[in-house]
């Protein structure tokens, strides 16, 4: 007697097909199933509007989400090589952008009820060393 279900009946594998994809790749392919899914919602003669919600509540939603914090990110970089290149007439230019920098991710924080985390390259620097340490 076997107490697993369907060891017996069980359909012999053929063949396996592994493939690596890299992150682009993966995010290609999530991509490219949310269309799919998007599309067939509203292809339906009949459409399941509580399905339709809840699916553009997991794209929409988190996409903007996603890409707002990628957005902060990208210009908390840019700020810090701004820094190191500019000379010291445009110190307090480069302090004022900071500034706006800082609020716009306060409220960006505020929009999104999340802590949006401004990062400068130390912090980012430091955080890739705790991440990779396990700590």
């Amino acid at each position: 007697i076997h107490c697993f279900p369907y060891v017996k009946k069980r359909i012999p594998v053929m063949y396996q097909h592994h493939t690596d994809l890299n992150p682009i790749e993966v995010a290609i392919d999530e991509m490219s199933k949310k269309v799919a899914e998007l599309r067939q919602l509203c292809s339906s003669a009949e459409v399941d509007m509580i399905k339709l919600q809840l699916k553009l509540q997991g794209s929409v939603i988190l996409f903007a989400s996603v890409l707002e914090k990628q957005f902060v990110e990208a210009c908390g970089h840019a700020l810090g090589v701004n820094e190191r290149l500019i000379k010291e007439d445009q110190l307090e230019y480069q302090e004022e952008m900071k500034a706006n920098y800082r609020e716009m991710a306060k409220e960006l924080s505020e929009i999104m009820h999340e802590q949006v985390y401004v990062c400068s390259a130390l912090h980012r620097a430091l955080l890739i060393f705790f991440l990779s340490v396990g700590v």
